[in-house]
């Protein structure tokens, strides 16, 4: 009997398809990308990437977090722009390890996603496209990939499309996972214990934060060849704030523009995520293995064995190198103590910190804080009200509790108590206003600070005023300025603004995260001008920083007004203004 061969082949391609992309809802396996690294590395940053530019895909997000206040878990929701109710994609699983959890709260959401993906919306579409999960940076991701790439068992259901390591290019280029102010001095753990699981379990390295390198070569040599070390085999995208195409983390592809169709309209309009149908196209092959999915291989021998909080507590007691947390919740804080606590108080043991701060001198805003890598920080505004408030370029304030201090310090042999110690002392009490010989003396360093700043030409010193400035301390404390570069190189602000198009708000946002990326001990808060526009509409955006008449450092007790701090400030203006106003001509004549 002969064999119709286009038939056959017709029947097959049907029969692959009614398994795959026409399987009941209830048969599909939900795609899953487990998002690893170490402490500060930018996880979360990814996390928030991919809920920023997602198009129509509908994606959930099970954020893992060491510490009691899962700090990241908010900062994931509050990218996360799906009409699904409150965070509805967001699960927190919190103080503690995943894979300790994993038989509990993870199957249990993870349990919760698949039902969300099998139900389906009016339009006949899953309610879930595709499953997130950020680890702990403390969690060596081995067991948790076994567990989701098993082919067989309760979560079955799951498919493990990709892990994904994200890596910081400056920490990796050193070899030091905790920092200057973490390593050596403070119990930090070396790389070759804290990276190397992370990394041998990675499809995809995220080199990020590359442009924190300065673009030194050397430096970025280096890092590659660290990431090579332990993830020969990974593929390796370099990033800065973890900015990276979705398809080269997430199984799927941009869909094809309609055929025949081409023009500025069709190039430049949002095409939608498909998933892939089967998966495994991320997966890198597994040793002795010609397939690219498929169980991942773990050495029995060298199996971590997780013991339960209760012993694990009770071994931290007496292991120094054991690493611990401190959750602190409280009121607003004064920002010169703040800026002195940053410079020189941070307990050397902090290798991570984060949390949402605000500031007697700045009532109604919030700011998110970091410090993570080589004793970096970020100081990022979000949202405010009053002064320094955000209006037009910021995102939105966290959804819980908004206004509240909030900081969460992790690092091995950390002495909650005394951490919080000294996070207390931090709360401002309106004590200080009355001491009237406190009072003078920070008139007068307030006076040098202003003097100092107006030396330099680059640099425009504003007055504060009541109808911007909402509280007595951001007017009696604190220093305004801003970089302009207009006079020393002969022009005004307006001409600058009018004729070369040079934006002075995202100069200074720039200034204020290179300053405040130093890792030099220097904080700079941006505060806004209410009131005050450029010329593009927007209101004047400002650098505050506050001086502390009980502080004997110089200039002021954050750094960038004393001696030390103001050859950072001006050696970081230099390189801002080069970027900024370096395309302006000199030359007047037109040509």
């Amino acid at each position: 009997m002969a064999v119709d061969r286009e038939a056959a082949t017709v029947n097959l391609f049907r029969n692959y398809e009614a398994r795959t992309a026409f399987a009941p809802a209830e048969r599909r396996r939900l795609p899953t990308t487990l998002v690893t690294g170490w402490l500060g590395s930018g996880k979360t940053t990814v996390m928030r990437h991919v809920l920023a530019n997602r198009q129509d895909l509908k994606v959930a997000c099970a954020v893992n977090d060491f510490a009691e206040l899962n700090i990241d878990a908010e900062l994931v929701a509050r990218s996360d722009t799906g009409a699904r109710g409150e965070n509805k994609g967001i699960v927190e699983l919190t103080n503690g390890c995943l894979c300790c959890t994993l038989g509990g709260e993870l199957e249990t959401q993870v349990w919760r996603m698949l039902d969300d993906a099998r139900d389906r919306e009016d339009d006949g579409t899953g309610r879930v496209d595709y499953l997130l999960i950020e680890t702990s940076g403390l969690v060596d991701p081995t067991e948790t990939v076994a567990a989701l790439d098993k082919t067989f068992g309760k979560l079955a259901r799951v498919r493990l499309d990709s892990v994904v390591c994200v890596v910081d290019a400056e920490s990796a280029a050193s070899g030091e996972v905790a920092g200057d102010g973490g390593g050596d001095g403070g119990g930090g753990a070396k790389p070759e214990e804290a990276w190397a699981r992370q990394l041998s379990a990675a499809d995809v390295v995220l080199l990020n934060k590359i442009d924190l390198l300065d673009g030194d070569d050397e430096k970025l040599a280096a890092a590659r060849a660290f990431v090579r070390r332990w993830a020969p085999d990974a593929k390796v995208t370099e990033c800065v704030d973890g900015k990276v195409s979705l398809p080269s983390i997430l199984d799927v592809e941009l869909a094809p523009q309609p055929e025949g169709k081409i023009g500025h309209d069709w190039d430049s309009a949002a095409r939608p995520f498909l998933l892939s149908s089967t998966g495994g196209g991320l997966r890198k092959k597994s040793e002795g293995s010609t397939a690219t999915a498929g169980p991942f291989v773990i050495d029995p021998s060298k199996r971590t064995s997780h013991r339960n909080r209760n012993a694990a507590a009770a071994a931290a007691a007496t292991d120094a190198s054991a690493f611990g947390s401190a959750s602190f919740e409280g009121g607003a804080l004064s920002l010169a103590r703040f800026q002195r606590w940053v410079a020189r108080e941070i307990p050397r043991e902090v290798v991570r910190a984060k949390g949402f701060v605000q500031f007697a001198e700045a009532p109604g805003c919030v700011y998110d804080f970091h410090l993570s890598g080589r004793r970096r920080i970020e100081l990022e505004l979000v949202d405010g009200d009053g002064d320094g408030g955000a209006r037009g370029g910021f995102s939105r304030a966290p959804a819980k509790r908004q206004g509240e201090t909030r900081l969460v310090l992790i690092g091995p042999g950390l002495d909650p108590e005394a951490c919080l110690a000294t996070l207390r002392d931090l709360e401002a009490t309106g004590g200080d206003a009355d001491d009237a010989a406190a009072a003078t003396k920070t008139a007068e360093k307030l006076r040098a600070a202003r003097e100092r700043l107006t030396s330099d030409a680059r640099l425009e010193v504003v007055d504060p005023d009541a109808s911007w400035c909402a509280s007595e301390a951001s007017m009696k404390n604190c220093a305004y300025f801003r970089l302009t570069g207009a006079e020393s190189n002969g022009f005004t602000v307006n001409e600058l603004e009018k004729t070369h198009g040079v934006d002075f708000n995202r100069m200074n946002l720039e200034l204020a995260r290179a300053l405040n990326s130093r890792g030099a001990g220097v904080v700079a808060a941006a505060a806004t001008a209410t009131g005050v526009k450029t010329r593009f509409g927007g209101d004047v955006i400002l650098l505050r920083v506050a001086v502390d008449g009980d502080d004997d450092d110089g200039g002021g007790s954050g750094g960038v007004l004393s001696d030390a701090g103001w050859d950072v400030l001006r050696d970081v203006c230099t390189g801002v203004l080069r970027r900024h106003i370096g395309h302006v001509p000199k030359c007047r004549c037109g040509f």
